[in-house]
């Protein structure tokens, strides 16, 4: 296609050219006069290049410990001991690009009826007129390179201990200990690129009445190149007289190039890791030479983990074109003479070549690890009777994974060429109207949406008091509850319109030619192609290890009586991927042609 835009603009030039240029004006001057030579050429060029990096970590490394000691000789009661720990961590990263290009031209051409040739109609004039020649070339490139990266990582290691030792010669009464631990941590990160690109194109070309001789001054005696006397006129074709003359005028020829070349290319990466690691203990040691009596301890842990991550690109780019060509009114080759002879047909010729190339990729991945340990093990031991005191873990460990990869381009190209030859009055020997219509356009949008999530799980709950007594053991109650909730989910998906339409119109009017007519000439060549390339994979990974566990162990001298133990777990796990392709393709093409 390019090679023939070449050859076209090559062809423009030289009808810009004409053979004999004689413009002056002067009397005398009619034979093989040449048109009027018109050219514009507009050239547009952009390019923009966008990076946006983006980089967020949070490392948190929280450590709460209590750890009292009490040593007695006598009794020791009362006497609570806790552990509270609130730690939060997260890290949150963007990039982003948002790029704009917008190029427009418009080109007009109008050699005014009456100006023209000037082929001099008052002495000899007439014979062999040269038409107008007219050249339009538009050129735009526009080229958009964007690149986001973004990354969010969150490292936490949270650790809650209560450890209370009490050491008595007598007994050992009440004290409650616990602890309890709030760990929430999340690593966020979005990475996007938003390009629009548009391309404007019109052009209009338009030739006055014929070649455009005017006589406006006195007569000369004839011959005006018809063996009769001019009349004056204004801007008449032909020779400009309104009888006679005008023999083997030339026609108006015109050419119209327009090419549009749009090329995105955008890469968007976002990744998301957050690393838990949550330990929960409560473990207090009683040892006493008389007896133990009462005290509760339990450890309470709610330990939150979460990845985000997102990458998304939007594309649109459109392109339009609007080409128009008509020659004016009375002979289109330029011969407005009753008795003219031999008149050159009016040539007209249009090329649009649109080019649109989008290429888009958007990797997203999510990676949330948990380790979460809440552990409840008191240790009583007494030379006497041990009696009461509820032992306790309870756990609630989330965690999840969440990734999305998204690709959006929309592609509009649309043309519309006009061409229109107005009648001939030539009679005898008249060439016919040529009119040629040539359009292109082609569009590849390819695109590759890749995301992944991955969580992984290990939940460890423990109840494990041990109870060693000289004497009898009673009651106490022991429980360890879990509540572990783990998920990852992921999803892909590439979504592309792609829109193509083009209208041809080719409309030559009646002539009056008797005798040795040449057939009007029409060519209209359209063609359109789309290629379309999507990748859509999405992965999600769950993994879990929840352990739930209440173990206590009793060692007694005497009797055993009472004590309730349980151990309850809720474990939920689920990986969800998705992957979705969506691409509209709609060509439309109308051809219409009348003489």
């Amino acid at each position: 296609m390019r090679s023939k835009v070449i050859a076209a603009v090559v062809s423009a030039l030289a009808l810009a050219v004409p053979a004999t240029a004689m413009a002056d004006g002067s009397p005398g001057g009619g034979g093989g006069s040449g048109g009027s030579g018109q050219a514009q050429l507009s050239g547009q060029w952009s390019a923009t290049l966008q990076a946006a990096v983006s980089a967020a970590k949070a490392k948190q490394n929280a450590v709460n410990g209590n750890a009292p000691v009490t040593i007695a000789g006598g009794n020791v009661s009362g006497g609570s001991n806790s552990a509270n720990q609130t730690a939060t961590n997260g890290a949150g990263s963007s990039a982003s690009n948002s790029s704009s290009t917008d190029q427009s031209n418009s080109q007009s051409q109008d050699p005014t009826s009456g100006s023209g040739s000037n082929c001099g109609c008052h002495s000899s004039g007439g014979a062999g007129q040269g038409g107008t020649g007219q050249a339009q070339i538009s050129d735009q490139t526009s080229k958009t390179f964007q690149a986001a990266l973004s990354k969010a990582k969150a490292d936490q290691n949270a650790v809650n201990g209560n450890a209370p030792v009490t050491i008595a010669g007598g007994n050992v009464k009440g004290g409650d200990n616990s602890a309890n631990q709030t760990a929430t941590n999340g690593a966020s990160s979005t990475a996007g690129n938003d390009s629009s690109t548009d391309q404007s194109n019109s052009q209009s070309q338009s030739t006055g009445s014929s070649s455009g001789c005017g006589c406006n001054s006195p007569p000369p005696p004839p011959p005006c190149g018809c063996g009769s006397a001019p009349k004056e006129t204004s801007g008449g074709s032909g020779c400009g007289c309104s009888s006679g003359g005008g023999a083997g005028d030339g026609g108006s020829g015109q050419a119209q190039i327009n090419d549009q070349q749009a090329a995105t290319l955008q890469l968007a990466l976002s990744k998301a890791q957050a690393d838990q690691n949550a330990v929960n203990g409560n473990a207090p040691v009683t040892i006493a030479g008389g007896n133990v009596k009462g005290g509760d301890n339990s450890a309470n842990q709610t330990a939150t983990n979460g990845a985000s991550s997102s990458a998304g690109n939007d594309s649109s780019t459109d392109q339009s074109n609007s080409q128009s060509q008509s020659t004016g009114s009375g002979s289109s080759s330029g011969c407005g003479c009753p008795e003219g002879v031999g008149d050159g047909g009016s040539g007209q010729a249009q090329i649009n070549d649109q080019e649109a190339l989008t290429a888009q990729l958007a990797a997203s991945e999510a990676a949330a690890n948990q380790n979460a340990v809440n552990g409840n093990a008191p240790v009583t031991i007494a030379g006497g009777n041990a009696s009461g005191g509820d032992n306790s873990a309870n756990q609630t460990a989330t965690n999840g994974a969440s990734s999305s990869a998204d690709n959006s381009s929309d592609t509009d190209q649309s043309n519309s060429q006009s061409q229109t030859a107005s009648g001939s009055g030539c009679e005898i020997g008249c060439g016919g109207s040529g009119q040629a219509q040539i359009s292109s356009q082609e569009a590849a949008t390819l695109q590759a949406a890749l995301s992944k999530a991955n969580a992984k799980q290990n939940a460890v709950n423990g109840n494990a008091p041990v109870t060693i007594a000289g004497g009898n053991v009673s009651g106490g109650s022991n429980s360890a509850n879990q509540t572990a909730t783990n998920g990852a989910s992921s999803s892909a998906g590439n979504s592309s319109d792609t829109d193509q339409s083009n209208s041809q119109s080719q409309s030559v009017s009646g002539s009056s030619c008797l005798i040795g007519c040449g057939g009007d000439g029409q060519a209209q060549i359209s063609s359109q192609g789309a290629l379309t390339g999507q990748l859509a994979a999405s992965e999600a990974s769950a993994d879990q290890n929840a352990v739930n566990a209440n173990a206590p162990v009793v060692i007694a001298g005497g009797n055993v009586s009472g004590g309730s133990n349980s151990a309850n777990q809720t474990s939920t796990n689920g990986a969800t991927s998705g992957s979705s392709n969506g691409s509209g393709t709609s060509q439309n093409g109308g051809q219409s042609q009348s003489s």
